[in-house]
């Protein structure tokens, strides 16, 4: 048994969910399907919503935000653009290498780039490099507190600036380097990342700290085994979520206590009031005053979105398999009371309903005039009087005679002790005894077999005029005997994740690049292969 909350489906897409975005302020759900058509859709009372409009993008979107009653659409590729509420576009802004993540900061937005540049957007003005007037490196992470914003890059480099100037600078530790794998912010504005060093201790062992800065004073530096994944500000300070599926309170004075665990890597994790939610897995888990509870979904909900004020958890996912069908998008309305349900009724909320109810008797065995056009007189006084047909009990007793006559005997059942004792003492066993031994055998071993990931061959690639070549990653070739992948993941050379679906498309600068495709199956077997991208410049090759 375990605890549970309402769920219901708020759109079953045609397609796909990639994306998922929530407006408080017009009561407005945003999301896209198969990665260029986006819907606009009004919540109502009930829970549920309303298409408004539909409109598709040139390229696949890779982020979307509402911001100060618009929506905006950041692609893969080359853009950032502006649409009303009713899905009409506004304005479309150019962003070299498309948009990796778009974060709002007051009127405007901090956006970092598919190449690793942060930029400042605003509607009706032009975006401003941000990278160029600072000097940063290849931005890796970036997180936004009221007017500042807090940047990470390749080389471990993390500042603190405003459109302006640099506040202050982080100095980078270690002889050899470190690589930042995470960073936040709490409710005050507070810093907090993880960082690895690259040669702090001996093997192929990495060491992980957490650090929580105010300003450039060191509040707090822990030796922590897990990496930081995601977070989100709460009124006490951060909610956190690890690597090894721990969900951790931390306090802006710096201490950090677990608050439940979920077993798997946390996607993405909350507060509102009481209720502290986290999605891992193919699970939404929760923990409030009356107790800790848990809802299952169709694919890995790995978006979520809240309406603070009406208290509705909005959410989606996929199962990262291309042949399955698309999973609904859930909402929960967190006022409602948990309740307890049998782990197996979890996933009753978003069992496709049948399109069509089961016949009735009446309707099964109803007369139909294009069948009895075809039966003969007696069958048609039979259908007619069927109470009228005695059958003698001699009758019944010959038929099943003369059925368990020439019924098949059965073959004899081999022991399998006896089998494996018979090759014991070298005895000779028949074709048909040697196949019920294997059929035995073969029965009696669950194999578990890894699936295998396949990134393809190495690539070479000359650059364009403006020194970046377009490349495709496909890690469709990768298989699994059992056929239970799941999960597709590529990550670049320093360890972050580029995506999580099997193709990958990337605009990249003159150089050398390798990037790794993780493959897992539903038992939690992994493999790994790499490949390298070779960008050469069109000028000199």
């Amino acid at each position: 048994m375990v605890l549970t909350r309402t769920a219901a489906p708020l759109v079953r897409p045609e397609q796909k969910v990639r994306h998922l975005a929530l407006d408080e302020s017009g009561d407005t759900v945003a999301w896209v399907e198969g990665g260029k058509t986006v819907f606009l859709a009004r919540l109502d009372g009930t829970g549920r919503a309303s298409t408004v409009s539909t409109f598709e993008t040139e390229h696949a979107v890779s982020c979307l935000v509402f911001h100060r009653s618009r929506l905006v659409v950041g692609d893969d590729l080359a853009s950032l653009s502006f649409h009303d509420l009713e899905g009409n576009m506004l304005e479309k802004q150019e962003i070299d290498g498309g948009v990796q993540a778009c974060k709002m900061m007051g009127l405007r937005l901090a956006v970092l780039s598919g190449m690793g540049e942060v930029f400042l957007a605003q509607f009706e003005r032009e975006p401003q490099n941000l990278s160029r007037h600072h000097d940063l490196g290849d931005v890796v992470h970036l997180t936004v507190h009221a007017d500042r914003m807090f940047v990470a890059d390749q080389g471990g480099q993390v500042l603190s600036m405003t459109a302006s100037e640099v506040l202050w600078r982080r100095q980078v530790r270690g002889e050899h380097g470190e690589r930042i794998t995470g960073m936040g912010s709490t409710n005050n504005g507070r810093l907090f990342l993880t960082r690895e060093g690259h040669a702090l201790v001996a093997g192929d062992e990495e060491a992980i700290e957490f650090e929580l800065w105010n300003h450039d004073a060191l509040v707090c530096r822990i030796d922590v085994s897990k990496r930081l994944l995601t977070s989100s500000p709460t009124s006490e300070g951060a909610v956190l979520g690890f690597d090894d599926g721990s969900v951790c309170r931390l306090s802006e004075e710096g201490v950090m206590e677990t608050a439940f665990e979920t077993a798997y890597p946390v996607f993405s994790c909350l507060q509102h009031g009481a209720h502290l939610v986290a999605s891992s897995w193919f699970y939404i888990h929760g923990e409030a005053n009356d107790g800790v509870w848990k809802i299952e979904h169709q694919g890995m909900p790995q978006m979520l979105c809240l309406h603070a004020e009406k208290g509705l958890l909005v959410f989606a996912g996929d199962d990262q398999n291309d042949y399955t069908s698309p999973e609904p998008i859930g909402i929960i309305d967190l006022k409602e009371m948990a309740y307890i349900v049998d782990d197996a009724d979890l996933s009753a909320w978003f069992q496709m309903e049948n399109s069509k109810p089961p016949p009735t008797a009446e309707e099964l065995y109803a007369k139909s005039d294009e069948v009895y056009n075809l039966l003969s007189d007696d069958e048609r006084a039979s259908m007619a009087n069927p109470e009228g047909i005695e059958v003698s009990s001699e009758v019944l007793l010959a038929a099943l005679e003369a059925e368990t006559t020439s019924s098949e005997v059965p073959a004899a059942i081999i022991d399998e002790q006896d089998l494996l004792l018979a090759l014991e003492n070298n005895e000779s066993l028949s074709d048909e005894e040697s196949e019920q031994l294997m059929d035995a055998l073969n029965a009696s071993v669950s194999e578990v077999i890894p699936p295998r990931a396949i990134a393809g061959d190495d690539q070479r690639h000359t650059a364009d005029d403006d020194g970046t070549c377009l490349v495709l990653l496909d890690g469709r070739g990768s298989f699994d005997p059992q056929g239970r992948i799941v999960r597709w993941s590529w990550h670049d050379a320093r360890g972050q994740e580029l995506s999580a679906s099997a193709q990958l498309r990337l605009k990249l600068p003159v150089g050398n690049h390798r990037f790794e495709l993780r493959v897992v199956d539903s038992e939690g077997s992994w493999t790994t292969d790499s490949l390298s991208v070779r960008i050469l410049d069109g000028l000199t090759s």
